[in-house]
């Protein structure tokens, strides 16, 4: 192939290149491109149409307590915004949320509650918790020498902690007070998923145990009464009470004896 043919491939490229992002941009925003001038315009609505019904259903299916805070004509501001400006890292469909996640930190758009982001996160790590997929082999732990033990957390429970009482938003409760909120979500080892909220002591202890690898419960708790100038009797008494709902739940695990 000579340079002419090169160059005439190059300028190929280049133009199709171009004719995508017109056809992109002209499916997201119904603008008119010229070089698209000669499509029915028909046509490509069929295309936008399907593109966005698409996005709004994957959007609406993750965060179905945010949708129902809003009007139809609202909803639909709100999704076609995200679909004409936020630019998506991944190409996947099955990303979408995350990519709304993202889009919701940065929006201006005036209708939307303080609290989105975090309500839409707070969605959008149940779904977390249902896919994700876990190296993890679950084990009975004995009960009888709790005090004993090495724990740690499961690679299917998390914890949170949000600037309003996330869990409790609906559309009867549309305008909660701003409150430092603490929860915990789990996939139990029949792969349901649930969450419980917790408290800020119990927040510090799922913290400890989540980097823990040497440690007893005794010690892990003993620390914690010292961090936070408590009782020690109380703190022993209540920590092993919460420890032993987490072991029901399935949120904690025995550190593995080869570590």
């Amino acid at each position: 192939m000579d340079s002419e043919q090169l160059d005439n491939v190059s300028e190929t490229t280049l133009d199709f290149k171009q004719i995508q992002k017109e056809f992109s941009l002209h499916i997201r925003t119904t603008k008119a491109q010229s070089n698209l001038s000669d499509i029915e315009d028909r046509r490509l609505n069929i295309y936008r149409e399907l593109f966005f019904n698409n996005i709004e259903n994957f959007i609406a299916g993750a965060f179905p307590v945010l949708k129902e805070l809003f009007n139809e004509q609202d909803w639909e501001c709100l999704v076609r915004d995200f679909f004409i400006k936020h630019e998506c890292n991944s190409p996947y469909f099955l990303e979408i949320s995350e990519e709304f996640l993202a889009y919701l930190e940065t929006t201006t758009l005036k209708f939307l509650p303080a609290y989105s982001s975090q309500l839409a996160h707070w969605e959008w790590m149940e779904l977390y918790a249902d896919v994700y997929e876990s190296s993890e082999a679950t084990c009975p732990i004995d009960m009888s020498e709790l005090e004993n033990l090495r724990l740690t957390t499961s690679d299917t429970a998390w914890h949170l902690a949000y600037e309003y009482p996330v869990h409790k938003i609906s559309p009867e409760h549309s305008d909660p007070e701003k409150q430092v909120t603490f929860l915990a979500v789990y996939r139990n080892a029949d792969l349901e998923v649930g969450f419980i909220e917790i408290n800020p002591l119990s927040y510090l202890l799922f913290e400890a145990l989540k980097n823990n690898q040497s440690q007893t419960i005794d010690l892990i708790l003993t620390d914690l009464a010292q961090q936070q100038n408590m009782p020690l009797e109380a703190v022993l008494t209540g920590g092993k009470q919460i420890l032993s709902q987490w072991i029901e739940l399935g949120i904690i695990r025995e550190v593995p004896s080869t570590q």
